[in-house]
């Protein structure tokens, strides 16, 4: 939580955190690894490898993290006006009714217009604020790599805000450059 002291998850507390943290460890097409000096964690890098088409990181979390999410909002309410709560609106009441109701909505697929294709996805990175500068990104970069490879895949994928300058320089240093461009994002990627 101190790599991103103000970030939604950490405003959602510790409980959130922790369940997202967890999404990583219960699939084996994702992982998550960290750095850690003088006994304490400080990086942390997590990816997934999606597997079938709509397999993706930011819904999937959320869902699996969904209730924990609902109890960070009920103990902080202003929270349903932050950005990121606002513009899920449809997404948080559609999944509010169906836990209410215990109805699903059946599953709509991933546009057939767009081919399914495998990559290994870059979800967090973080370095604490107290150790930033001391090679521990090339670190954590340098295994996620890695565990690339292990997928036997060839290309990194990853979503970036176009307000986090400080991240998208590091990632075009690290080797990644812009695939598409969203309304609030970036995508990037790097091929190894």
């Amino acid at each position: 939580m101190a790599c991103f002291k103000n970030s939604l998850a950490t405003r959602l507390g510790r409980s959130y955190v922790e369940k997202t943290l967890e999404w990583f460890l219960v699939n084996p097409n994702r992982f998550l690894f960290h750095c850690i000096k003088d006994e304490k964690v400080v990086g942390y890098c997590g990816g997934f490898m999606p597997i079938k088409p709509g397999d993706g990181s930011s819904s999937g979390m959320l869902q699996f993290a969904f209730s924990e999410a609902i109890k960070g909002i009920l103990k902080n309410p202003f929270l349903l006006f932050h950005p990121e709560v606002a513009q899920n609106y449809p997404f948080l009441w559609m999944n509010i009714k169906r836990r209410i109701t215990g109805k699903a909505k059946p599953f709509k697929p991933v546009s057939a217009t767009k081919p399914f294709r495998q990559y290994v996805g870059l979800v967090v990175i973080g370095v604490h604020p107290d150790f930033r500068g001391n090679g521990l990104a090339q670190q954590l970069m340098t295994e996620f790599e890695n565990r690339t490879k292990d997928f036997h895949q060839k290309e990194m994928v990853l979503s970036v805000k176009k307000d986090n300058q400080r991240a998208i320089k590091a990632y075009a240093n690290f080797g990644w450059t812009t695939k598409e461009e969203h309304v609030k994002t970036f995508v990037m990627h790097k091929f190894i």
